[in-house]
């Protein structure tokens, strides 16, 4: 039986979409019966200080934390604003995080693979395959590809030898792997699609019914949506645009939920206090357990992104019965179809706002059946990447 090791980057206290990613990816490879997998979660420490600089929550700090059987072990960091000058402004390798990798990969002697996500999940697995001999693969999930590596010459240049190091280097997909040619053609790869969890399924009429009472929408109202971080790539800039052509548009009983949290959260706050009034729902992050509930409410999900891997978030919104609507950028097309998806133009002009409010008014007024790929399946992905490990 193979021994494997997962290591990533990521919080199990606050679970998005990288977190639920790998949680399923595990969850569905161990199910298989013919593997070990001890998975190691890299988080790190904040002070008071740091938490305010880089708007981080507190969380409690524990050695490992157990989500439905799985057990995560905790590997803290202490954040360092040396290294992050180092990293950000000068470019040069990060002094006190490298020692906390090296005191990690002690962890990693013994297993017969290293499973890694993304760069700092690589970077940890790497340094123990040098040191051990234990073959690493790594699966990169959108921004460690399409954005990171541009924006700092240091990351390109790791982010290439961690790819080239690689026995198999996995995208979520195709469009992400394209985009890893500029970093990284010669590299070993192959696509492993994300899915969604079986917690996401379309309810019955009556659970949907009281899930509505208890979030307050009234007999007939539609919810359009985003779901996601308040952050540049998902373009939240757009979102006021949006809605208020779509209020504009359709004539029913309609409100606007927007789900999430992150760095222009405000900004996007006061684009709505300053525009013309909209019946919005600032919700903030919201637990893990209650999303499913939450997608069965919504009948159109937008996603205006300006790049992305494969959003999760649009698996989750199918698999509930709700229609997508996003940017036509990485891998959205692949799971919600490119009819459903809207170029982003050249220009800096209202053409994909207007774009998007349309086919998002189209689909409350004649909503149209979505489903998804049959390659989007954690089963299928968990015994191609068991496969690939052998």
């Amino acid at each position: 039986m193979l021994r494997i090791a997962v290591i990533f980057e990521s919080s199990p206290f606050d679970r998005k979409g990288l977190f639920n990613a790998v949680h399923n990816r595990v969850k569905h490879l161990t199910a298989s019966g013919e593997c070990e997998v001890d998975v190691f979660c890299v988080h790190s420490r904040d002070n008071a200080l740091t938490r305010r600089l880089r708007h981080t929550p507190e969380v409690p700090f524990k050695e490992s934390v157990a989500i439905e059987g799985i057990c995560y072990r905790l590997l803290w960091y202490r954040f360092s604003i040396i290294d992050h000058v180092a990293v950000s402004k000068l470019h040069r390798k990060p002094f006190f995080f490298q020692r906390f990798v090296t005191k990690a990969v002690e962890l990693l002697k013994g297993y017969d693979r290293l499973v890694a996500h993304s760069f700092t999940g690589a970077l940890l697995a790497a340094e123990a395959s040098a040191k051990y001999g234990t073959p690493y693969f790594v699966t990169w999930h959108g921004s460690d590809v399409h954005t990171h590596p541009w924006r700092n010459p240091l990351i390109l240049r790791q982010t290439r030898s961690l790819m080239e190091g690689a026995a198999c280097n996995f995208f979520v997909s195709n469009a992400l792997k394209a985009e890893s040619d500029k970093i990284a053609s010669a590299a070993k790869k192959d696509v492993l699609y994300n899915g969604a969890s079986s917690k996401f399924a379309r309810l019955s009429d009556a659970e949907r019914t009281a899930l509505r009472e208890k979030y307050g929408l009234e007999a007939g109202e539609k919810v359009v949506a985003f779901v996601g971080n308040l952050v540049a790539v998902k373009n939240v800039s757009t979102l006021y645009g949006i809605f208020s052509r779509v209020r504009a548009q359709y004539d029913g009983p309609l409100k606007f939920w927007i789900i999430g949290d992150g760095k222009l959260r405000k900004s996007v706050e006061n684009d709505f206090a300053s525009g013309s009034e909209l019946p919005v729902k600032f919700w903030g992050n919201v637990p893990a357990e209650d999303m499913p509930g939450i997608m069965n409410c919504i009948d159109v999900l937008i996603l205006p992104s300006l790049n992305e891997g494969l959003p999760l978030v649009c698996a989750e919104a199918l698999s509930c019965g709700a229609n997508v609507v996003g940017s036509e950028v990485g891998g959205i097309p692949e799971i919600i179809g490119k009819t459903n998806t809207v170029p982003h133009p050249e220009a800096k002009d209202d053409t994909f706002v207007s774009a998007v409010a349309s086919k998002v008014s189209t689909l409350l007024q004649t909503p149209e059946p979505q489903s998804l790929p049959a390659y989007i399946s954690w089963k299928s992905t968990a015994q191609k990447e068991y496969d690939c490990l052998r």
